[in-house]
């Protein structure tokens, strides 16, 4: 996507927007003031660019943005009005006081033409990218449950092994394994956190814990959490990134000998 759109400012800079120019006098301009009809293909040139890439955008997203495009195309009209200021005579000699003079007009014909070719492209272009996005992440999500479902299958291949008990307040609650994302200890409260509900808090120390919980499928990575073994994505020397869960948790220096053990 980003090839194309730089061959289409290439070929509109280089070719549309000079094309467009000859459509209006600009063999008598050029021989009366050059570097003031270069200087605005350039100010055009730089319209495209402030629209495609700025100005664009913006219009696809909220209101915010929607004010700050129209306050963007109202600058860009003011600068043009005031190349429109400068004193040049492009005009005949016949031609009335307080007619718009012909090369005015060819100016705001050409920048309405530039604006409206460029906005399109910018926002178009922007909503691509932003669909493009959302589909990645889409997939990437896929991905990861895909790949958080394989390790549950192959952590609890075996029947019996893969729930247990927990008393909250005066219930007695199931816990599937597979669903403990981690167990955090609050005091002498062990809060369970689980895929798709809400978290569970029993009052159990979470040393306890560990004596409920199948040998070798969990670990304890600090005196405040416990990890399934088998959701551990990546290790750092001071964090751990579970499968699933965003933010990492910390590693406890007592528990790293224990974390190499496990790998």
């Amino acid at each position: 996507m980003k090839t194309r759109l730089l061959i289409w400012d290439i070929i509109f800079c280089v070719l549309v927007v000079p094309g467009m120019m000859f459509l209006f006098p600009v063999t008598e301009w050029m021989q009366w003031h050059p570097d003031y009809v270069l200087g605005y293909l350039i100010w055009l040139e730089g319209v495209w660019f402030m629209c495609r890439k700025g100005v664009g955008p913006l219009l696809v997203q909220d209101r915010q943005g929607l004010a700050l495009a129209v306050g963007s195309l109202f600058l860009i009209g003011v600068v043009t009005f005031l190349m429109t200021l400068t004193p040049v005579n492009f005009t005949s000699p016949g031609d009335s006081f307080g007619t718009m003079k012909l090369h005015h007009r060819a100016m705001w014909i050409l920048l309405m033409a530039v604006i409206s070719a460029s906005l399109p492209v910018g926002a178009l272009a922007a909503k691509n990218k932003e669909l493009t996005a959302e589909k990645d992440q889409e997939e990437s999500r896929e991905r990861a449950k895909t790949a958080l479902a394989s390790r549950k299958a192959e952590a609890f291949s075996e029947a019996g092994d893969d729930e247990i008990q927990v008393k909250a307040g005066y219930r007695t609650i199931h816990l599937p394994l597979t669903a403990i994302q981690y167990i955090e200890g609050r005091n002498n409260y062990a809060a369970f956190h689980l895929d798709n509900r809400e978290d569970v808090v029993s009052q159990i120390p979470l040393k306890n814990v560990m004596e409920l919980l199948p040998e070798g499928k969990f670990v304890r990575i600090h005196r405040s959490y416990i990890v399934p073994s088998w959701r551990i994505e990546k290790r750092t020397a001071t964090a751990i990134k579970l499968m699933g869960i965003q933010e990492p948790l910390p590693i406890g220096r007592a528990y790293k000998e224990e974390l190499k053990s496990n790998k």
